[in-house]
């Protein structure tokens, strides 16, 4: 979860760059009205560089070798998934035996009082 969060920091710091570097931009979102325009106005300026940005993040993400950590995470969520299905299924198995056995006990016992107040 760390690298998720170091990635979206960056993301958002090349974000912050991004309006940092573009001065049209940023004279464009000093005059904005609200921030619903300021959106408006970063959206139109993404659009237009977003293929720019999108090589940038895509570059950052090889140069951080994402890909591979994303599979090793799964890979190591699927070993800890199998691994917890494993153990619920071993106690599940360990009291289904006890659960038999007091019932045995139990219905063996539910006899015995039958059979006496018969008598």
């Amino acid at each position: 979860m760390k690298k998720l969060t170091f990635l979206l920091g960056t993301l958002g710091g090349a974000m912050a760059g991004y309006v940092f570097s573009n001065k049209k931009l940023r004279t464009e979102l000093q005059n904005a009205e609200d921030a619903g325009a300021a959106a408006k106005i970063l959206g139109r300026h993404l659009a237009a560089d977003g293929e720019t940005v999108a090589k940038e993040a895509k570059r950052f993400a090889e140069q951080h070798h994402l890909d591979s950590k994303i599979a090793e995470g799964k890979k190591y969520a699927q070993k800890y998934y199998e691994s917890a299905k494993d153990e619920v299924q071993k106690y599940i198995g360990a009291r289904s035996t006890q659960v038999v056995k007091v019932a045995k006990s139990a219905g063996k016992k539910a006899v015995k009082r039958v059979k006496k107040m018969v008598k």
